[in-house]
């Protein structure tokens, strides 16, 4: 790996990291591998990287989630730019389109907002 030239920040709220804890605490071993495997990709490559492993959120301003899966789990990561680095904000699996997802794009919503608003967000290290 060469130099990281886009380092993941991620959305801090209440002294939590919330996509930091869904990432340690809900996904397997090997589904954490496939979250690093495309984090790498997106740190290295920054905007330049897109579909498969990344894709604009339709109809949301700024929004793109980062689309890593382990057999047949969907795992998204929903981010946005800040200072010409990635910024963490949702982490879910995806079940299926409808409502659930629309949520989990909302509260990314609110927490981009909130990172324009306060600057909520830090580099962490993960296990």
């Amino acid at each position: 790996m060469g130099i990281l030239r886009y380092p993941i920040e991620y959305y801090y709220e209440n002294s939590k990291y919330p996509v930091a804890e869904f990432i340690v605490n809900e996904l397997t071993p090997e589904q954490q591998g496939a979250v690093k495997k495309y984090s790498d990709l997106l740190e290295e490559r920054g905007p330049a990287l897109h579909r498969p492993q990344v894709e604009k959120i339709k109809g949301y301003n700024r929004l793109w989630e980062l689309r890593p899966s382990f057999w047949k789990t969907e795992i998204r990561i929903i981010f946005t730019w800040r200072n010409n680095r990635p910024v963490f904000l949702e982490g879910f699996i995806e079940k299926a389109e409808g409502k659930k997802t629309r949520r989990h794009y909302d509260r990314a919503e609110v927490r981009k907002t909130a990172l324009i608003m306060f600057g909520h967000s830090r580099e962490v290290q993960l296990k």
